[in-house]
């Protein structure tokens, strides 16, 4: 919520369909009595669920006010339709499919308002996905997509009891002059038996595969800024939030490429009440295990058999490393690595020692390097030519400017590779010159910073 200090936070948390079982478990745990039937449902193969639910979404209400267990105990469940169901021609496929979800999540059958809503859709709308808030009687959220341009028409037809003036003059106005009409990617409408007076409008930011969008989110957000419905510091938190890197996370023992993007921002507004904007800031991560990052995109080897590794993308597979693969006996990483899916770990036996101290990151980079270069060819070959380049560029590790770097391998014809310790003069002295071909300059007992 960005336009007031007080720290109020929406948790979505999106659910794919080969999660299904897992949300079962999940929320017979946790007693979500609605979402259990839901997952129930949605998991029969060949339902009328399995073929028209795209995915589902968890929300999460965290106000600092309420106790985390309040704050768990009943949350949301946003559910998607697919293409084909949306674009159904028959309106009476649509309101059974709808009726169903609606049944599963709180028993009751779809609101007189939805018929009038699918019915008054102009040519290439769809109610993508359906929510129930609580309430007696329930209030059923439809999030409405293709309206942008015809959304006052659409309002009127559908019997919006709100202002359409009043709400173009406030609010559409101004930002369609600014960004176009294609800006506002969902609406969000109410329904019971009429259509409430509430409704939420998303303005989405653009990103790759996306064609409409904000034409500047800097100038929306001072526009926001400028009517009071964000603050300044919340507009600089979210200029700051876009971001891809490839980082280990708290809770796995592999690297994971993450991307940090604002989805969009929504503007909830009522007739008589202050405008509320919310940013929806979006966070993926593609775990690495059993693959590594090519030109910044994820390469995962499977290893069918005795055979040669055959990468995802069609390349040509590396030269399987001596002695084949090791087992992965970390159940943090099985349980996420995909099916196929081979993890290349060392024997700890064969851990290099470095002869400096190392911190624990330092430590899980040199080891996602050395992983790596068991099973890619060609960043084994750029590690032997300009390996501060290779990392910088294959893993997004920065090695400082004062530190050198050197990897060898060994060649075929030698059984043993012996590096030797450091030379030492007669009275037990290193000298500058070799501290400084030792450690590159850098204090040996302090944790470089890569």
């Amino acid at each position: 919520w960005i336009g007031q200090l007080r720290p109020r936070l929406d948790l979505i948390v999106k659910i794919e369909p080969h999660d299904r079982d897992a949300l079962g478990e999940l929320s017979e745990r946790m007693g979500w009595a609605h979402v259990a039937r839901f997952a129930q449902a949605w998991s029969v193969v060949g339902s009328r669920l399995d073929a028209g639910v795209r995915a589902a979404w968890l929300e999460l209400d965290l106000d600092p006010r309420l106790a985390p267990e309040a704050a768990l105990r009943a949350p949301r469940m946003f559910v998607d339709f697919t293409r084909a169901a949306q674009c159904q021609p028959e309106i009476e496929a649509r309101l059974d499919l709808a009726s169903e979800v609606l049944a599963t999540l709180s028993g009751v059958h779809a609101p007189p308002a939805l018929r009038t809503c699918l019915e008054r859709l102009p040519d290439g709308a769809s109610v993508a996905s359906l929510c129930v808030l609580a309430g007696e009687p329930p209030i059923v959220r439809a999030c409405v997509v293709g309206v942008a341009d015809r959304l006052t028409a659409y309002l009127a037809a559908i019997g919006w009891p709100g202002d359409i003036d009043a709400l173009a003059r406030r609010v559409l106005d101004p930002f369609t002059r600014a960004h176009g009409e294609d800006a506002i990617g969902v609406v969000h409408l109410d329904l019971a038996a009429e259509v409430a007076p509430r409704i939420g409008l998303e303005y989405t930011f653009p990103r790759p595969g996306r064609a409409t969008g904000l034409r500047s989110a800097d100038t929306f957000l001072r526009q926001l800024v400028a009517r009071g419905w964000c603050t300044a510091r919340n507009r600089e938190s979210l200029r700051a939030w876009p971001r891809r890197s490839v980082e280990l996370l708290p809770h796995d023992v592999w690297h994971s490429r993450v991307t940090r993007q604002i989805a969009h921002i929504k503007l909830a507004y009522t007739p008589g009440e202050p405008v509320v904007a919310k940013a929806y800031l979006r966070t993926t991560f593609d775990l690495l295990a059993g693959g590594t990052l090519v030109h910044g995109r994820p390469r995962r080897f499977s290893w069918p058999g005795d055979g040669a590794p055959a990468p995802s993308d069609g390349a040509v597979p590396p030269s399987a490393p001596a002695g084949g693969l090791q087992a992965l006996d970390r159940p943090a990483v099985r349980a996420r690595a995909r099916d196929g899916t081979s993890v290349a770990f060392l024997r700890r036996e064969l851990r290099r020692v470095t002869g400096m101290t190392m911190s624990t990151a330092q430590q899980e980079a040199l080891e996602q390097i050395l992983n790596r270069a068991t099973v890619d060819l060609e960043f084994r070959k750029a590690l032997l030519h300009d390996p501060r380049k290779a990392i910088h560029e294959g893993l997004g590790i920065r090695i400082p400017a004062n530190f050198r770097v050197k990897f060898i391998e060994r060649h075929k014809d030698v059984d043993a590779l012996i590096v030797l310790p450091d030379l030492v003069r007669e009275d037990g002295e290193l000298d500058d010159c070799d501290l400084d071909a030792v450690a590159g300059g850098a204090d040996g007992d302090a944790p470089l910073p890569w």
